[in-house]
């Protein structure tokens, strides 16, 4: 329904336009300039202008995400086609912040009708997407049901008006098996959240697929480096190479799922080709690394974990206790914990947690969301603030090859799996490219027979 002035490319990371067609950067990083898509209108028939984007930002810097309220000093409006922000300092992230869904524009006619132009009773939810929703087509909590909008100005690759489908519905099933089988019945088309187990039934149906999200998350085993005996890089190298992680995969992933060599996910500006192997599996390695730290005999400790498990974590209590049953071949033995999530991050804060079992989802195609605070080294931080303040992608790209190497000598944080979060589809579905963080597009989607 909503779109930002810049989008990710089918299936990847690199920023593309929407709204605007193209943009430019001042010198010192500070001025962006948007030129916008001209013969574009909301769904209420509001021309899409610069002031309305400007009005769109003016109205959301209060609650603004990644702090691009304060980040932000002026926003003008030249012409009704051209559009520029003036940030405090230089922002590489900028860019990728504006492809979020958080920033789609919304018609100013909409708002103007204040704090509840968008509830299940409104007559008002303008875009410019290339679907709309009609009044009483939205029942919170079940489900929501959009149509086509004919004015859509997108165009498909043959040249032909988008979007294909009539109307698109989305209905909320919180019971995954319920969503199989409303798949197999032909009850719906596209069904989201499959975990490995539904997986593996879908693929043995001749009318059902898969297919798979790039990876766009980060697991890791987070190790406290503040104090004894993880105070010892010699000790955070035993625990790296104690992991088999090539056994998890198979048994918590099913195979579905990719071994991590670095916290950023493959594709993302940044990302590490030479750096294949975080650490490699060496039990007898492992526990000379020990002996050398002074802990011959080994030693006791706790892992927590997460009770609730997630995209990028489908078993959470599987794969620590695989992890402690690792640990406990060079000499480690390990308690495992659950917690809910937000406790254990709070453990691992405040020290409480030596080991804990992570993860982070980029709601960003941007490094800066798995690196901005994975160190307290001030060399690491150092690097991290540079490569916020460089666009230029090349430089900014070799800033974070040096973060990645330095983190694996730190080895505080052991990237374990990046997930590849699966859509279950019939196979009359074209058209649906799945996306690593932004949500799918159905513009292009098509049912066959």
């Amino acid at each position: 329904m909503y779109e930002p002035l810049v989008d990710l490319s089918p299936g990847g990371f690199t920023i593309v336009p929407k709204l605007a067609e193209r943009w430019s950067v001042s010198a010192d990083g500070r001025v962006w300039t948007f030129q916008l898509r001209s013969g574009v209108r909301f769904h209420d028939g509001t021309a899409f202008d610069a002031a309305a984007v400007a009005q769109n930002f003016e109205r959301a810097r209060p609650f603004a995400r990644f702090d691009l309220g304060s980040l932000v000093t002026s926003v003008v409006t030249p012409d009704p086609a051209t559009v520029s922000f003036t940030l405090r300092t230089s922002y590489a992230p900028f860019l990728a912040t504006l492809a979020t869904p958080s920033f789609g524009i919304v018609s100013p006619t909409c708002l103007r009708q204040g704090s509840v132009w968008a509830t299940p009773a409104t007559r008002c939810a303008a875009g410019t997407g290339p679907f709309r929703i009609e009044p009483g087509a939205w029942q919170a909590g079940e489900k929501i049901t959009l149509v086509r909008n004919p004015a859509y100005w997108g165009k498909d690759s043959g040249g032909r008006a988008l979007p294909h489908l009539e109307s698109l519905e989305f209905r909320v099933v919180p019971d995954e098996a319920s969503r199989v089988s409303a798949l197999r019945a032909a009850g719906i088309d596209v069904a989201l959240d499959v975990g490995p187990s539904s997986v593996t039934a879908i693929r043995s149906d001749p009318n059902l697929g898969i297919r798979r999200r790039p990876s766009a998350d980060v697991s890791y085993l987070g190790i406290s480096a503040s104090s004894a005996p993880f105070d010892s890089p010699d000790v955070r190298r035993a625990v790296a190479m104690a992991i088999d992680r090539g056994a998890m995969l198979q048994t918590v992933y099913g195979g579905d799922a990719r071994v991590a060599s670095q916290l950023l996910p493959p594709g993302l500006l940044g990302y590490d080709e030479t750096v294949t192997d975080f650490a490699k599996l060496d039990a007898a390695a492992a526990k000379k690394a020990l002996a050398d730290a002074g802990y011959p005999n080994g030693f006791t400790t706790e892992l927590w974990y997460a009770s609730v498990s997630s995209s990028a974590l489908p078993d959470p209590k599987r794969i620590a206790d695989a992890i402690a049953a690792d640990l406990g071949r060079i000499g480690i033995f390990v308690r495992t914990r659950s917690a809910d999530a937000d406790a254990v991050a709070a453990y691992s804060r405040s020290g409480i947690a030596a080991l804990w079992i992570g993860e982070r989802t980029g709601v960003r195609a941007d490094a800066d969301e798995f690196l901005a605070d994975v160190s307290s080294s001030p060399i690491i931080q150092e690097l991290v603030r540079r490569a916020r303040a460089e666009n230029d992608a090349s430089k900014r790209a070799e800033l974070y090859k040096q973060v990645t190497k330095l983190l694996q000598q730190e080895s505080a944080r052991v990237p374990l799996f990046h997930s590849t979060p699966p859509i279950a589809v019939t196979g009359k579905v074209t058209g649906l490219v799945p996306q690593p963080i932004v949500p799918e597009s159905f513009a292009a989607v098509a049912l066959g027979r």
